[in-house]
């Protein structure tokens, strides 16, 4: 049975790093001012939960849930995520840099002016995924299954492509100087600049 945190109950101005909160579920529970670093975040359930000004930098999460949630002013360098569903998850000021994002679930999520620089996206589910005025340069992005992915007025500046599709991945209005495609299909529909390379 999982131990329960109660709804509408403000969490603020605690220190977690290197020992996470015991509880597995919580629900309608804001987490603000929060530090939960170099730790591994496992099993655990997020409802209807919001984070604002949480600090996840160099933490592991691993078959986590997160359904409803926002991120709003975190920082999430060196973070990882395994394993994991994020359903209606809504992110502004979403930090992660140089972090990986491997085998999770994306369903319904939306991002603005977030950062992903330096990070791997690998074999990840994604549909109905958002992304607007963010920061993708130099990701490394290899064998997603894209259902429906959205990028508007980003800057993918380096990225790579590895063994993608693209018939589902959407491009408007992107700097995509100097990425690249290997191993790849679907790009000739893309909006591209003429420097992106096909290897």
């Amino acid at each position: 049975m999982l131990a329960y945190v109660s709804k509408m109950k403000l969490i603020q101005n605690k220190n977690f790093n290197y020992n996470p909160p015991k509880e597995s579920k919580f629900e309608g529970i804001i987490f603000k001012e929060i530090f939960i670093q170099f730790t591994e975040i496992k099993n655990k359930f997020f409802y209807d939960c919001s984070f604002v000004n949480v600090d996840f930098s160099e933490t592991d999460f691993v078959n986590c849930e997160f359904i409803n949630c926002n991120f709003t002013n975190c920082s999430l360098r060196h973070t990882n995520f395994k394993n994991s569903n994020f359903k209606n998850v809504n992110g502004s000021g979403f930090d992660l840099r140089a972090g990986s994002l491997i085998d999770n679930n994306f369903e319904n999520c939306q991002f603005f002016s977030s950062c992903f620089r330096g990070s791997r996206f690998l074999n990840n589910k994604i549909n109905n995924f958002q992304a607007m005025n963010c920061d993708m340069k130099n990701i490394i992005f290899k064998k997603n299954n894209y259902e429906k992915a959205n990028f508007k007025q980003s800057n993918f500046f380096k990225s790579s492509f590895v063994d993608e599709n693209f018939e589902n991945f959407n491009i408007e209005d992107c700097n995509t100087f100097l990425c690249s495609a290997k191993n790849s299909k679907g790009y000739e529909n893309l909006d591209v600049d003429e420097y992106f390379l096909i290897i």
